[in-house]
């Protein structure tokens, strides 16, 4: 019987990527007797798995962009059907999907239906975990820039966030309770503590197999300070998430920025009291499945030592100057009106709309 190895995530842990890799080597997998489903893959990863069961606990509909080709309801069953038909070499089994990683309603449901559906097989479960206060920036960071188009506070984002508020500790504990401490794979999303720096290395290594060839990089790049205020802005005037791609290719292309890293977006003093919190769930995850072995090589900074974020007012009406010009030359014609609402929220928010020369303030108003 093969072990099937669930890799569950995290978000933010480069699962697209090791997705990507895994669907792109399917055949040479299946050389190393590693099989990754094909059936009820859907873009690379196996969402439909969880998907059937957020609906069937949850009651809530998923997103046909989740299922594909996938009939709704059949995800386990085609899982189990491919399995029981691989070839006679294939010894692991792997399914991913970071959609498993942070489900709190139900999940003792959830996962008893897991087992359930696996029953015979060894299950292993790999979770890489990012630390907490990098996946506070890089989450908030990118729900701004992304579809989800987040326009509130980053307090707001901590506070009703599904994924920061989970506690990995406590998640973790119910995935062990369902398929043993021992079947818990944890290993931490820290370049330093992988093979040459390359998570995909490292994954292979989860599961005893020989290496295959990666190019890891992460593409996940992050908006700088002023762009990720005006993004924020933008969000709060509305636009559709479809043109979201488009809207960021604008802001980009005409405020050019450095991307921040790891930023902190709340004060110091709240900050302090989270990190209280996540140093403590970490000490529990090193006692409980690294033999007392820290999980990250580098401790998370105390409040001193983060950047704290902050919108340069020169650099914001820079910027808005700039967008006026190009758009004023007929570029980006489409984009203007969102772009002028933004801009005035903007500068009405720092207090700015003296910056501009009155024809500026005219054609802005204008363009509305």
């Amino acid at each position: 019987m093969p072990t099937i190895y669930m890799h569950i995530g995290a978000p933010k842990t480069a699962t697209s990527t090791l997705q990507t890799v895994l669907a792109r080597k399917t055949r040479t997998l299946l050389k190393r007797g590693v099989l990754y489903p094909r059936t009820l893959r859907h873009a690379k990863a196996h969402h439909a798995l969880v998907c059937d069961l957020i609906e069937k606990y949850q009651g809530n509909r998923m997103p046909d962009a989740w299922y594909g080709v996938v009939p709704r309801g059949e995800a386990w069953q085609l899982l189990r059907e491919e399995i029981e038909h691989r070839p006679s070499n294939v010894d692991a089994v792997v399914v991913s999907s970071e959609l498993f990683f942070g489900q709190g309603r139900y999940l003792k449901e959830m996962l008893q239906d897991i087992a359930l559906q696996l029953e015979g097989y060894t299950v292993k479960v790999i979770v890489y975990l990012r630390r907490q206060d990098q996946l506070y920036s890089s989450f908030y960071n990118q729900d701004v820039k992304g579809m989800r188009q987040w326009g509130a506070s980053a307090y707001e984002f901590y506070e009703t966030h599904q994924m920061l508020r989970s506690d990995y500790h406590a998640m973790l504990v119910s995935w062990s309770d369902a398929f043993g401490k021992e079947n818990i794979v944890l290993r931490p999303f820290e370049v330093g503590q992988w093979p040459e720096g390359d998570v995909v290395q490292d994954f292979c290594r989860c599961l005893g197999m020989e290496t295959i060839a990666s190019r890891y990089k992460d593409k996940n790049e992050s908006l700088g300070m002023t762009q990720l205020y005006l993004k924020r802005c933008l969000n709060r005037v509305g636009f559709d998430k479809e043109i979201n791609s488009q809207v960021i290719e604008v802001l980009t292309k005409l405020c050019p920025e450095e991307p921040v890293k790891n930023c902190l977006y709340i004060h110091r003093g709240l900050y302090r009291q989270y990190r209280e919190r996540w140093i403590a769930v970490n000490e529990h995850l090193s006692n409980d499945y690294l033999n007392g072995k820290p999980l990250f090589n580098e401790p998370i900074p105390k409040p001193p030592e983060q950047v704290l974020y902050a919108v340069d007012e020169e650099s914001l009406v820079a910027c808005i100057r700039r967008l006026m010009k190009v758009f004023g030359a007929g570029r980006f014609r489409k984009h203007r009106k969102l772009f002028a609402r933004a801009g005035l929220l903007a500068l009405a928010e720092y207090d700015l709309w003296d910056e501009l020369e009155p024809a500026q303030r005219s054609v802005l108003l204008g363009w509305l």
